[in-house]
Parts: C-alpha cells; structure tokens; sequence
C-alpha cells in the first residue's frame, strides 16, 4: 500500500495532483524545482508548494529549504525508512507496544486522523530500552506514513490529536525533551505544512505546563496549529472529525483496533 518514494508521483499513469492542493502559481514552483536541481526534477506541485508556503513564497528560500530536505534524506536513507522493521527483537521491546499512537479515519476535509495516547504509554520504558537514535528513526517513519496517506488521498496534511489523560511529571523527562527538541526541529525542517492541525485535549495542569516547556521550540507558523482544550472538547472535535473516524475513548465509533498503528515493515 505505501510507496517507497512517497512525495514523488506514483508512476506515468498516475492522475495529476489537484491545483486545489497548491497556494502558489504553477511559475513559482516550476522556479523552485529548477533551482532545487536534478535531485528535484519530478517533485510534484504540492510537494514543492509546501517548501514555497514555509517560506511565506519566497522562491530562493524555498529552493534552499527543498535543497537541504533532499540532502537530508539522502544522508539518512529517508526513502526506505518505512521498509524497516520498528517491533520486537532479541535485544529490545516493541516499540507498538510501549507507545501508543496510530492513524484512524479522515477529518471532515478527508485529512488522516493520527491519535496519540501519552499518558497511556510507557514513554520512560521507550526511552530506557530503545534510546533516542531509534526513536528518531520511528518518528521519521510514522511522518512518512502520515505523507504517504494524505497525498494517496489527495490530502493537504496530517490531523493530530493528542489525548493528555494521564500525563504525569515522569513523561516530561529530561529524556523526553531533549528528543522532542530534535524531532520538533527536524519535522519544520523537512516536513513543512505536514500538520493541518493539532487538538490537545483532556490537558491538565501538567500537560498545560508541558506544552509551555516544549512550545517554544516551534515556529510560530507551526504553535499556532495547536488547540489546547480540557476534558469538554468532544464539540469542538467533533466538528473537525467525524464519530466513524474515532475511536470509542474519543467519543466515536471507530473500534480502538481499527486503526494503522505498526509503523515500518512486518515482522520478518
């Protein structure tokens, strides 16, 4: 189902992406697709218009930020990341099994719904066993996979929400901050308008003092995408997400297994 190479076309039969999914004229992004060079020659229009709406239009600095993101991938083998296997081995936990997370339904505009679950998760355990070059690399994967899914749908991006019951002192580690310093960093670098946008809900005192410890790590483009909301959220999320893309403890009527939660490659 997903593609090695995801932010390039399919195949000479694929359908051309919607102009719906672009903000720029068909001239700036031809522009900066010529000044990324060869690397970039059959990038899609979305794809590159990403890189131009991150740097607000701006065809050079576009050029520079697509230029950069494709060394990037080059140098950490970004294109089969989600060929490689994340579960149980002789030598560490699975990943699944300690955090959990995965993609359910579509919001209302047909954007993939990622849920995430941290106070349900044993983030310390995570960090202990597997360390964070690994965790890095699960995260590149699970971006991967949400970019895989929206553009199959035609999609403008990625909905997250993150369900805060249960966050405690322990998940806000010194561990935990210094990896979400380096993805949140990595993720605006290479994944710009990836989030559409981000529901934080049942968020608590410590969840809320959390976010006031980790959002001054994102740019402001990107802070301004997150809702912060307590326990009385299901309008607001409702309104966004429909119940049959959501899973039962989100007050829908999605069941909690139907979902994309196994990141990577099978179990060999």
């Amino acid at each position: 189902f997903f593609r090695a190479d995801p932010y390039r076309p399919c195949s000479k039969m694929s359908p051309p992406m919607s102009s719906s999914l672009t903000n720029h004229s068909p001239v700036a992004i031809a522009a900066v697709r010529s000044k990324a060079g060869p690397a970039a020659a059959d990038l899609d229009d979305p794809f590159v218009d990403k890189f131009l709406s991150a740097r607000g239009g701006a065809v050079d600095k576009a050029a520079q930020m697509l230029t950069a993101h494709l060394e990037w991938r080059a140098q950490n083998s970004v294109d089969t990341v989600m060929q490689e296997y994340f579960g149980a081995t002789s030598s560490r936990p699975d990943i699944h099994e300690l955090y959990s997370a995965g993609f359910y339904g579509n919001d209302r505009a047909g954007n993939p719904v990622y849920v995430e679950r941290p106070g349900k998760s044993n983030v310390a355990e995570a960090f202990a066993k597997l360390g964070e070059p690994f965790m890095v690399r699960w995260h590149i994967c699970t971006m991967e996979t949400g970019r895989d899914l929206y553009r199959t749908k035609k999609a403008q991006g990625v909905v997250t929400v993150i369900d805060a019951t249960g966050i405690g002192m322990g998940h806000i580690s010194k561990a935990a901050l210094s990896f979400f310093r380096k993805v949140s960093a990595m993720d605006q670098d290479n994944y710009p308008e990836h989030l559409v946008t981000s529901i934080i809900i049942n968020a608590g005192m410590i969840a809320k003092n959390g976010w006031k410890m980790l959002s001054p790590f994102m740019d402001t483009r990107t802070k301004a995408k997150f809702h912060i909301l307590g326990s009385d959220y299901h309008e607001t999320l409702h309104s966004l997400v429909p119940k049959e893309s959501l899973p039962a403890f989100l007050g829908g009527t999605r069941a909690d297994g139907d979902c994309l939660r196994i990141f990577g490659a099978a179990a060999p």
